[in-house]
């Protein structure tokens, strides 16, 4: 990239000053180690002669020339000792130049030298043009000193000498200094220009560089404040769907009429559309972020795709349309990949594909390619239907996120527009690709092909039906008034005893007054959040802090489920709850027991303190207990002052060497 020639003076320096200034202050420490070059060239350029005074000047002139030389030397090693720690670029310019103008006076005092009897002036051009090159400063300063050195030479040299150079050479040696000055000038003059330039350039490289990350730091900033957007949204949306979905399924198993019935079952279909919508937008934003993990677990191939078939055949026969389903015989019966992921994508395809359907059918195909020499089978499944179609506009926005054939289709069927950008990112996510072709009134086909890696059958325990959970006494802590309601109805109707807690700082209280076999937690709370409660909770002395603690919340980013088991929360779920999922939860968290309360096992808190205690704290974990780690011995005290615990264990840096003290 050319720069204005307008930037420049006719010297090859910035025409702006305080350009010109920053730039000389960026290169300071390369004027540095000019200047001590040129400090240090020239002195040895003087006292190298020093050998040939001793061989060949007299013996009364001796003393001064080398007296003189010593000089020399003794004014380099000043110099250089005030340049040793560098400094501002100012006074680096200043004691160089110092320098120089003392060497030049101080050399010019001994050059009539016997060696050099005739022409020895012709040294002045190269002193003129070296110097002009290559001493720091501006060209002003520089081509000052170029013009002193010479001069001054030429004076003693050719002019204040006993047998000074006659007129002709005199003229000789000052042409060839003017020439030498004249050329030092030009390449100084150029080299400055190359300098600048490529200043100018590293410099707009470096506001390019600074511009990228000013803008890669902006666009993370706004990931962060979507991804908080999100989360919040993803509390404030669910919460009251929660109460609406909650109080309507409570009205709907009351005795109703058939025409309120059924105008309740349209507001809880309405609800729960909204948390689909809700869902999809929170699933297109992690896999936009790449926060989705696909798992690798066997499964069961083709009855995950029977368990898809069934469940969207009812919502054919609804329509009116069939349902067929076409297994390869070639498919294996076990692979391992993510089965939840899968479901997903054949829900969203055979959804759409049952949606946009008015008439004719539906055909869900799936088929086998054999195994490849990796030892994987790819797995080709189509979806076809005798739906709307597309054309070749609609067609090019259908993986776009918001993306719909057009406004007409929304509003005949509805939806976000995000299912299949959703089975995109989800296939490419697991190796795979997808594809479609569609007729405008004929229907369309869309292919998945994925891989999978055979696996051996996992054996699967017999499913007992639930059984009914003794009556429990639950303290739940929950601040939204309707919600609170709509899961103490579910507990009541279960026959739990529930305590209720407005904010986690009462949650806290009635749980260290004990009495409780289960506590379920919000965590958006007043005063104290959930998460803060739960740890004060778990600071309480057993069995006060061992009570199961369940999630109840609307916050259902992966984030907040790993803050809550970080906190020592035993289960999660998110809302809008529903008595079967609420019941799960608390099966699955009495059932599993906590820290290893199993029968036959022991649980104890334990206060972990040593510069080892980390690497002791999950071996102890992993055993059901309770550990409180201290790696200084006055918190330790204080914790113990504190509260009791079951057991002391000092712990060394030697995993093996662990000293129970009490």
């Amino acid at each position: 990239m050319s720069v204005p020639a307008s930037d420049f003076s006719w010297t090859g320096e910035f025409t702006d000053a305080a350009r010109e200034q920053t730039f000389a202050a960026t290169l300071a420490p390369r004027t540095l180690g000019v200047a001590r070059l040129c400090i240090i060239a020239t002195t040895m350029t003087s006292v190298g002669f020093a050998p040939m005074d001793v061989l060949t000047v007299g013996a009364d002139r001796l003393p001064w020339f080398l007296g003189d030389r010593l000089l020399i030397a003794l004014v380099c090693v000043a110099t250089l000792a005030l340049l040793r720690h560098g400094g501002d670029i100012r006074r680096v310019t200043f004691i160089t130049y110092a320098q120089q103008y003392a060497f030049f006076t101080l050399n010019a005092l001994i050059f009539d030298h016997p060696v050099l009897l005739r022409h020895g002036g012709v040294l002045l051009p190269l002193i003129a043009i070296s110097l002009l090159i290559l001493l720091p400063g501006s060209f002003r300063a520089a081509a000052t000193i170029s013009a002193f050195a010479p001069g001054i030479s030429l004076i003693f040299w050719g002019v204040a000498r006993p047998q000074p150079e006659t007129p002709q050479d005199l003229l000789i040696i000052v042409l060839l200094t003017l020439v030498a000055y004249v050329v030092g000038a030009v390449a100084r003059t150029q080299f400055n220009r190359m300098r600048r330039e490529e200043y100018l350039l590293v410099e707009r490289e470096r506001r390019t560089n600074q511009d990228l990350l000013e803008a890669k730091e902006a666009a993370e900033a706004g990931s962060r404040a979507k991804a908080d957007f999100l989360a919040v949204m993803s509390h404030e949306i669910r919460t009251p769907v929660s109460g609406v979905l909650g109080m309507v399924r409570l009205v709907l198993d009351s005795d109703l009429s058939d025409g309120d019935r059924r105008r309740l079952e349209t507001a809880c279909q309405s609800a729960e559309g909204l948390l689909t919508i809700l869902d999809d937008i929170l699933d297109i934003s992690k896999l936009e972020s790449g926060r989705v993990e696909f798992e690798k677990k066997p499964f069961p191939l083709g009855r995950t795709i029977e368990g898809v078939a069934t469940l969207m055949a009812a919502r054919a026969r609804e329509k009116g349309i069939g349902l067929t389903l076409d297994l390869d015989s070639g498919l294996p019966e076990w692979v391992s990949g993510d089965s939840a992921r899968l479901r997903q994508i054949l829900f969203n395809l055979a959804g759409n594909a049952v949606k946009f359907t008015e008439a004719g059918s539906v055909t869900l195909r799936a088929q086998a390619t054999g195994i490849a020499p990796d030892n994987t089978v790819r797995v080709d499944i189509v979806v076809t239907d005798t739906g709307i179609g597309m054309d070749d506009a609609q067609q090019a926005r259908i993986f776009q996120t918001f993306g719909q054939a057009d406004a007409s289709i929304n509003r005949r069927f509805g939806g976000t527009g995000l299912g299949l950008v959703i089975c995109k990112k989800l296939v490419e996510g697991m190796g795979g690709t997808i594809g479609f072709d569609s007729t405008p009134g004929a229907g369309s086909r869309f292919y998945v092909s994925l891989t999978f890696t055979p696996a051996d059958p996992v054996a699967e325990s017999p499913s007992e039906p639930a059984q009914a959970i003794e009556p429990l006494s639950i303290l739940l802590a929950e601040d939204n008034a309707i919600n609170r309601e709509v899961a103490q109805a579910y507990l009541n109707k279960s026959g739990h005893a529930v305590t209720t807690a407005v904010d986690g700082a009462e949650a806290v209280r009635l749980a260290a007054q004990g009495g409780f076999d289960l506590i379920l937690m919000d965590l958006r709370m007043p005063e104290v959040d959930g998460l803060e409660a739960t740890r004060r909770i778990r600071a309480l002395p057993a069995p006060l802090g061992q009570v199961p603690i369940v999630a109840l919340t609307a916050n259902a980013m992966r984030a907040d489920i790993d803050a809550c088991h970080a906190v020592g929360m035993d289960a999660h779920v998110a809302k809008p709850i529903t008595e079967a999922a609420l019941n799960r939860a608390i099966r699955r968290v009495l059932a599993h027991g906590r820290h290893g309360d199993k029968p036959g096992t022991l649980s104890f808190d334990i206060l972990l303190m040593g510069e080892g205690a980390a690497d002791v704290d999950r071996h102890l974990k992993s055993l059901g207990h309770r550990v409180f780690v201290s790696t200084r011995d006055d918190a330790a005290l204080a914790m113990l002052a504190a509260r009791p615990f079951d057991m002391v264990v000092a712990a060394t840096a030697d995993p093996a060497r662990v000293a129970p003290i009490a």
